[in-house]
């Protein structure tokens, strides 16, 4: 009898699991097909007023009634409160309510907005070489939006950045949130892209070291001359009284 092994896929998911993952992806094929111009156009606009760009992405709550009507849409997190995401989206959240989405669940939807062809851009990572081609021309010349976009975004920042840290746990309606974005923006590649930042980043301990000089200390009575260094330390010691 061949062997078996444990694989944690082997037991079928909670029924109510892939009812939510179906209504996140139908919420995101309304987003995607239905406003994704209107949602880029303003990310851009606010970009433009602060002078660079700040996010790719924004934490939303949807709230769905009976019939998979949109009663209201919000920022969900409270630092976007007054801010000029704020009031630059409030017309288009406006717009949705009253929007039907279709075979959606009553209830509230915490998701991610996303500025498709700014996050696109960022993921990849082929325009950072060959350096030289960021440098200012010394002749003006007309500048692609794709080409001033990657001058401002910095690859290194991923967003939602906890999703690319190993080092938190991503609960099951996270996990159900990047599948969905996988599943309707595939070009992406989210999911890919998390589970091989988190499997390299497991492959890494941080190594912070507080108070930093105490570890230069040891550092150096680890070595080979440590006797020397303790003999010379304790002659000081001993010529100044201490």
């Amino acid at each position: 009898m061949a062997a078996i092994k444990n694989r944690d896929w082997v037991e079928p998911a909670h029924p109510v699991l892939v009812q939510k993952f179906g209504d996140l992806v139908e919420i995101y094929r309304y987003l995607k097909d239905a406003i994704q111009p209107k949602v880029d156009t303003i990310f851009d606009r606010v970009s433009q007023q602060i002078g660079f760009v700040v996010t790719t992405t924004l934490p939303v709550r949807f709230h769905i009634i009976e019939g998979g009507m949109i009663e209201r849409v919000e920022f969900s997190a409270k630092n976007l409160q007054g801010t000029l995401f704020e009031k630059d989206f409030a017309p288009l959240f406006k717009e949705l309510a009253g929007k039907k989405l279709g075979k959606v669940a009553a209830g509230n939807y915490s998701l991610y907005l996303i500025w498709y062809e700014a996050l696109k851009l960022k993921l990849k990572t082929d325009w950072i070489e060959p350096a030289h081609f960021r440098t200012t021309p010394r002749i003006p010349v007309q500048v692609s939006i794709a080409d001033e976009l990657a001058n401002k975004l910095n690859p290194g920042i991923r967003e939602p950045a906890h999703w690319f840290d190993a080092g938190i746990a991503l609960d099951n309606e996270e996990e159900l949130l990047i599948a969905a974005i996988d599943e309707v923006y595939v070009d992406l590649k989210l999911a890919n892209r998390v589970a091989v930042s988190r499997r390299e980043g497991l492959q890494f301990v941080p190594g912070i070291r507080e108070p930093a000089h105490f570890r230069q200390i040891e550092d150096l009575l680890e070595r080979e001359d440590a006797g020397r260094l303790i003999g010379e330390l304790s002659a000081v010691l001993k010529k100044y009284g201490m």
